[in-house]
């Protein structure tokens, strides 16, 4: 498949890894794209999208349709390119664009919306669409989420793009480049946010406090609603260095210690 004279989907991953110097000899066609046909992840995650997608829909309602011609749309003078796995639309008439993917049931939503939210933003993008679903086989086990469009994200990883692509237009090798990792705590997953609480100085010593009686039982358990308490309502993770509370699908926040900190 010819992969110059355009940016795609899964360029971008290359990009914010920081492989721009074999993405460049690709791009400007000093070197064939590798051939992953061989690859039995790859036709494995082939074979098992359209499963993916009709699980989906049988999970949710939606109707799904799927593009006959590759849309573009030109940014800044760089020429984008969006090969969506599907689009959806609910009974209200909201449209979403879809994504597919097929991992190991050792990785989690979280690294699977690290690794591709770049990605999907730029499908949003172009398709001018606000929403994307991500739907995901994790081994045997399947999951999904709904991703809004965040314009300020879109626009970081964008000018991290448009510096590759200056390159590639005018043929300036790469030198080292380092991945990229774009903060995306303020895009609204399912609906709702995470928050950075490192400088809310109520939360952190609730956190030491957590951390350091977690032998005592009765002190521990009180300490624990009060953190829990500290969840606003659109929130789906709150986090500091000490630890990380996540909201699950039916509501319940759990609390978890990172590693290292106990």
């Amino acid at each position: 498949m010819k992969r110059t004279g355009f940016i795609g989907g899964s360029d971008l991953y290359s990009i914010m890894k920081g492989d721009w110097h074999e993405l460049w000899l690709v791009k400007t066609g000093r070197k064939e794209s590798e051939d992953l046909s061989h690859l039995f992840n790859v036709n494995l995650g082939t074979y098992t999208e359209q499963f993916n997608l009709n699980w989906l829909v049988e999970q949710t309602g939606l109707s799904l349709s799927y593009p006959e011609t590759l849309p573009t749309k030109t940014i800044d003078d760089v020429p984008y390119q969006a090969r969506v796995d599907a689009l959806a639309e609910d009974e209200e008439g909201n449209h979403f664009v879809v994504e597919c993917k097929h991992t190991s049931n050792a990785r989690t939503m979280t690294q699977m919306l690290d690794s591709y939210m770049p990605q999907m933003h730029l499908y949003m993008r172009v398709y001018e669409i606000k929403k994307c679903y991500l739907s995901v086989i994790f081994g045997n086990t399947w999951d999904f989420v709904v991703v809004d469009y965040n314009h300020d994200y879109w626009q970081t990883v964008h000018n991290e793009v448009w510096s590759f692509w200056c390159m590639v237009r005018d043929g300036i090798e790469p030198d080292n480049y380092s991945a990229k990792k774009i903060n995306w705590s303020n895009v609204n997953i399912n609906g709702l946010v995470a928050r950075d609480a490192n400088q809310d100085n109520a939360f952190v010593n609730l956190a030491h406090d957590f951390v350091n009686t977690s032998h005592t039982a009765k002190t521990h358990e009180n300490i624990k609603k009060e953190l829990r308490s500290m969840v606003q309502d659109n929130e789906r993770e709150v986090f500091c260095d000490l630890l990380t509370i996540k909201r699950d699908k039916r509501g319940a926040c759990r609390i978890s210690i990172n590693e290292g900190a106990a």
